[in-house]
């Protein structure tokens, strides 16, 4: 949008920020730096993004009222003049590339192409098309029709100027692809929608009078479903020295066919006699018998390979353009894209026989729709692969984008990461292979510590009985150095440079069977060091910075059953500030000391085992588990040893005189393995003690320990999340990284903090996931869980970087990556169509639900640019059903409503965290009061302060609409849960909305256009034969509004002239088109002697009828005059993509109310589904902890603003003048 905004008045609004499906995608070689850019057409306007850094360079407003379905960029020289063409439906726009090259040049920026810039509105919609390489103006187009279109840009009038329209015939079209073979000839795929595959060329040199100008090559079926993607590959040289071009298709049926297409010299006009005599009845209309035609009765010329592929329909398929060009090659890659939002790769083998063969699948996208991507190579031949989703999300795939690494500094500038081996590989290891690159390593006689004799036992034996000998045990001594240990006892170092080189290590014969340690999930150590545990209670030590050998450490009593590292010498859990450090204490002698805890089989008793890595003195400090407590995850937290368990619970520990006492114990989740525990700093100077465990169920928790002097402690849960990657998580950990080639990381403030990254199993697979944002960074097949493996993060500041070894099929697997081939320029958001939205009270978050049954919670920022406004940082995935509606209570409270009468209340929470960026979120209740059936919808609900209630923040009255005519208020406490008030029926209509009028009264709307006032007395009235409360002879006040359904409703208490009495304004929006204003009186009764009794009356009312040209889906009151007889401002979005704002005048007085249309745009957001009015407030932008309502700053200056958020196929905010 442009930088220069217009000053208008009252009613007028901007749009500020938009989230919308990616509909085009273009890579593009600046003229001026020489790097790759990225152009994506969103809505209707093209946003400009950095390959290498994600970066978002600028935005460019291209088209008017229509969103942009293709990009083309010439290829060429990228020094050379070009000019970019878009379009969108009817909608054509040519620019030249100097434009571009400003954006680059000056980031951020934004220009306005829709005045200024050559612009034509062609004869039908628009497929495909193409700017001529050779330099001449000259642009084609394919329509919906089958038919070419020649144009050229007139410089000197500005003007695009359509010279020719070419076609052999005119069917229906889903799909259509050029292949510019030569100066004046094009080659044209068409994909039809009956199912057939048009292959013709178009000559451009030809007149259209000489009717030479179209020859059709081939005509293809096969398909048994609209022809979605067809794609033309360069000519391809196999290894038999043969050239062939070769045809893709897609289509409904979810298969993907190959054609040959190579022109082999023959004669064809029996192909134009046969194609003529069947095209009106076969191909036009869709009728008749479709019959194959080709050149001749060659099956080489027919279809080649077919592979059925995705879970839906397939929308696209791709030749990568220019790997394939001058190679020989038998194998040829292919891409397809489809309605599950993913993206699969293919190699098609071309020798001796084609075949076409799945070689990978990318989930890079949420939800449904792959609606772009584009292709390209870079200098160095990597392939790189953008796909944009209906979540708006831009993924980039390839090997390039991590050829060059670089990290990003606090100033934004980027520097080169060094000493990176490799990119992204797994190697797979036979015990023969790693005995073969062995350089055997001798174990010096000499133990290096020395252990008196009343502590060595005798050693048990330690060889296996017939065993195969594999390997069975692993553990990582830092992300360079890996140990491995075979089932016979045999014990290899790994050394990761170029290459793993190996070195077995020689062991004392009475070592027996071992354990090796746990990694401590660290991306940087002083000391990085790994213990070895034995039967006999040895702990041995490898030392990565001595001599590639065991030494002996210390012992305990009892056999080794697991080593938990806790912390390293740079590290300690207790404060340098803590009163609990003394000069000779405990606590003092933990500091800058590695600590491990050493757990026994069969026994409750372990040890904490401190290190001094100066002269490798140990101390040990006993820990007494309760019985049946298997230790399976542990970590220091602050001055506390926090222990997880195999039956999930958590046990607490306080350091005393040489031993850890229980504080408490509490239970996570019952029955389920706890699989890491993970502390997480407070923020700045606060003293806020919060862990983070993750556990076996595929959730993730966070708890803040809470003590008290003189009592036992609690464990308070902040946070519960369910990532969707996996089905069990095994680990998490905090990423070191100040910054990468995210640009989701580039484009924020200074960040001190790394990511977070979990990391667990899905099916066969070990899924590495950034919860930061919310993105799959590996995926790597290794049979499951059940198998020996570890893993550990990379150093050096990559937060995507990680190392993974396991056992498979009796080898050794080494999976190493040192940054993620996905880069997302663009992060996303819903990938199915919002259904509600709710902004909280202070502005500060939007909250949206999808029927993909995700609730997101986004951050607002004002000061964001145009496209990091909004930054997601939560995601509920808890609702089965689809979501109907959203209320935020203040910051703290969410409630949401869903079919199947799901209800959840979810309580808010803002951590002091230094290293969880996001929002905690815990569902704090499940509403339990469903029907013996429980499948209606509760579709909307209202939400206020009980007000009885000592705690008022915490105490709620709820009421619901449910779709079975049913109406319901409960009274709901975090301690109580809900209890119900009452409940009343409607007619046979479904209730759509509903709002509290008062205490006592609710308001309904329903789909047969009426609006009900029902009174509620706050207390039970009644029982029915169930046991619930129902209100008896309760008979609302009714009036007739709208033709059909109330979609939306919005309502404000007005000023009442009469004492003792409450007005309301209330507007609704239905299907019919109509914006509804009525005027409701409630006042007490004049026959009530106590006045308790309230007549209400509806005053007035009126509707606007046409007010959109579709169903009015969002109405929300702006802005209200404070005097009775002032004006109102009424937003009002539709399913006809318009916004329009109303004023509304003479609510206040005894004449009927008066509407005025004040403002109207079009609207990005397609099948809107509600919208919401907010004000604009910055919270605590300089730390110290004052909110400074911006409303209120502008009222002082004259210019007050509210913003509008619109949702449904995207999200868009505007900005709007009240």
């Amino acid at each position: 949008m442009s930088c220069k905004k217009a000053t208008l008045g009252r009613g007028h609004i901007r749009r500020e920020y938009v989230l919308n499906p990616i509909t085009a995608l273009a890579f593009y070689q600046s003229s001026t730096d020489g790097k790759q850019y990225l152009l994506a057409g969103e809505d209707t306007d093209i946003k400009i993004y950095d390959v290498q850094t994600s970066r978002f360079c600028g935005q460019l407003p291209v088209l008017r009222a229509q969103s942009i379905h293709g990009i083309a960029v010439p290829s060429g020289d990228a020094s050379q003049h070009r000019l970019i063409l878009a379009w969108g439906g009817h909608s054509i726009k040519v620019f030249p590339g100097d434009i571009l090259e400003g954006l680059i040049s000056n980031c951020n920026k934004s220009l306005d192409l829709v005045k200024g810039a050559v612009e034509a509105r062609a004869p039908d919609w628009i497929f495909d098309g193409r700017v001529s390489p050779f330099g001449d103006n000259r642009i084609v187009l394919l329509t919906a029709h089958n038919e070419v279109i020649l144009a050229h840009v007139n410089s000197d009038r500005n003007s695009l100027i359509f010279d020719s329209t070419r076609s052999p015939s005119r069917p229906i079209l889903y799909s259509g692809n050029f292949f510019w073979a030569s100066k004046d000839c094009v080659l044209v795929a068409a994909g039809t929608v009956f199912g057939e595959i048009l292959v013709w060329k178009c000559h451009l040199d030809e007149s259209p009078e000489a009717n030479q100008n179209s020859e059709v090559l081939f005509v293809f079926t096969g398909h048994e479903g609209s022809i979605f993607g067809v794609h033309i590959s360069p000519e391809i040289q196999t290894t038999t020295g043969e050239t062939l071009r070769l045809l893709a298709s897609c289509s409904d049926d979810r298969t993907i066919r190959i054609w040959d297409i190579t022109e082999r010299h023959r004669k064809r006009e029996h192909v134009r006699q046969e194609y003529e005599t069947h095209i009106s009845d076969a191909r036009e209309t869709g009728f008749g018998n479709n019959v194959e035609v080709t050149t001749g009765d060659d099956s080489s010329e027919k279809c080649v390979a077919t592979a059925m592929g995705h879970i839906s329909r397939i929308w696209q398929v791709e030749f990568p353009q220019v790997q394939m060009l001058s190679r020989v090659s038998g194998v040829v890659e292919l891409y397809s894209f489809g309605e599950d939002a993913t993206a699969q790769k293919w190699n098609l083998s071309l020798d001796p026989a084609a075949k076409l063969t799945h070689q990978s699948t990318f989930s890079n996208h949420s939800g449904k729709h792959i609606w772009s991507h584009a292709t390209t190579s870079t200098t160095s031949g990597d392939l790189l692969v953008a796909t944009g989703g209906a979540d708006g999300k831009i993924s980039v795939m390839g090997a390039s984008t991590s050829a060059s690494l670089h990290k990003i500094s606090s100033n934004g500038q980027t520097s080169p990461i060094d000493n990176i081996t490799e990119k992204r590989k797994v190697v797979a290891w036979s015990l023969a292979d790693v005995t073969q690159s062995c350089q055997r390593t001798v174990v010096p006689k000499q133990i290096s510590v020395e252990v008196p004799d009343s502590q060595i036992t005798a050693p048990l034996s330690a060889k296996p009985k017939n065993a195969k000998e594999a390997f069975n045990r692993y553990t990582f001594v830092s992300d360079k150095r890996l140990l491995a240990a075979t089932n016979s006892g045999r014990v290899f170092v790994g050394t990761f440079e170029d290459d793993i080189t190996w070195a077995e290590l020689n062991l004392p014969d009475e070592i027996g069977q071992i354990v090796f340690s746990h990694a401590l999930l660290e991306t940087s150590g002083a000391n990085p060091m790994a213990f070895i545990g034995t039967v006999s209670g040895e702990i041995y030590y490898f030392d990565e910075l001595g001599a590639p050998s065991l030494h002996l450490l210390t012992k305990i009593d009892g056999k080794v059953a697991q080593i938990f590292c806790l912390s390293n010498a740079t590290k300690s859990h207790v404060k340098e500030n803590e009163a609990l450090v003394q000069n000779d204490g405990p606590a003092a002698y933990s500091r800058n000391r590695l600590e491990f805890l050493v757990t026994t089989l069969r026994s409750t008793q372990a040890a904490i085992i401190q290190v001094d890595p100066n002269d490798l003195t140990t101390r040990h400090f006993e820990v007494t588990l309760e019985t049946g407590f298997m230790v399976t995850a542990a970590a220091f937290s602050q001055s506390y040893l926090v222990i997880g368990s195999r039956k999930g619970t958590v046990a607490v520990f306080e350091l005393g005189d040489d031993k850890y006492s229980l504080l408490f114990t509490f239970v996570v989740q019952i029955n389920e393995a706890i699989t890491s525990i993970l502390p997480l700093r407070s923020r700045g100077n606060q003293s806020h003690n919060y862990i983070l465990s993750t556990c076996r169920d595929g959730k993730y928790r966070i708890h803040e320990i809470v003590t008290e002097r003189g009592q036992t402690g609690a464990a308070v849960l902040l946070h519960e999340a369910q990532p969707p990657f996996v089905s069990s998580i095994e680990g998490a950990w905090l990423s070191s990284d100040n910054g990468s080639c995210d640009g989701t990381k580039t484009r924020s403030k200074t960040r001190t903090r790394g990511d977070l990254m979990l990391c667990g199993f899905r099916s066969h697979n070990l899924v590495v996931w950034n919860e930061t944002h919310r993105h799959e960074v590996a995926t790597v097949e290794c049979g499951g869980a059940s198998r020996s493996y570890a893993w550990t993060p990379r150093a050096g500041g990559l937060a995507d970087g990680f190392r993974f070894v396991f056992t498979k099929a009796g080898q050794m697997h080494v999976f190493s990556q040192a940054l993620d081939p996905l880069r997302t320029p663009k992060p996303g958001g819903h990938g199915r169509e919002i259904k509600t939205v709710s902004v909280s009270a202070s502005g500060r978050f939007v909250a949206t639900a999808a029927e993909d049954t995700v609730i997101r919670i986004w951050g607002y920022d004002s000061k964001g640019d145009s496209d990091t406004k909004l930054r997601c940082v939560a995601a509920l995935e808890r609702h089965a059903a689809g979501i109907q509606a959203l209320k935020w209570h203040g910051d703290e409270y969410l409630f949401s409503s869903a079919g199947n009468e799901e209800f959840f209340v979810w309580k808010i929470n803002t951590l002091d965290s230094d290293d969880f960026t996001g929002l905690a979120v815990v569902c704090e209740a499940v509403f339990p009061d469903r029907t013996e059936v429980g499948d209606a919808r509760i579709t909307d609900f209202d939400v206020d302060d009980a007000g009885t209630s000592e705690d008022a923040s915490g105490s709620f009255r709820i009421s619901m609409a449910l779709s079975n005519s049913t109406l319901q208020t409960y009274a709901y406490t975090r301690q109580d849960g809900f209890r119900l008030l009452g409940r009343s029926a409607y007619t046979g209509a479904c209730l759509t909305q509903i709002r509290h009028l008062g205490e006592n009264h609710v308001l309904t709307a329903a789909t047969d256009g009426y609006l009900a006032i029902y009174a509620i007395t706050g207390q039970d009235v009644g029982v029915d034969g169930d046991g619930s409360a129902v209100n008896a002879d309760v008979m609302p006040v009714v009036t007739k509004l709208h033709q059909n359904t109330i979609k939306s409703l919005d309502l404000r208490q007005i000023t009442s002239p009469t004492a003792g009495s409450s007005e309301y304004i209330v507007i609704t929006g239905g299907d019919d088109n109509a914006l509804g204003f009525t005027h409701v009186s409630l006042s007490p009764s004049s026959s009530s002697a106590s006045g308790s009794d309230v007549t209400v009356a509806i005053k007035s009312k009126s509707i606007v009828r046409s007010a959109h040209a579709a169903a009015i889906t969002g109405v929300a009151l702006a802005h209200l005059d404070e005097d009775g007889g002032g004006d109102a401002l009424v937003v009002t979005c539709s399913n006809d993509q318009r916004v329009r704002i109303w004023r509304l005048g003479g609510w206040g007085q005894q004449q009927q109310p008066r509407a005025q249309l004040l403002h109207e745009r079009y609207s990005s957001v397609a099948d809107a589904g509600e919208l919401e009015v907010f004000e604009d407030i910055d919270v605590d932008e300089d730390g110290d902890g004052e909110r400074r309502d911006k409303a209120e700053e502008k009222k002082e200056s004259g210019t007050r603003k509210r913003k509008v958020v619109v949702v449904g196929v995207g999200i868009e905010i505007w900005e709007l003048d009240i």
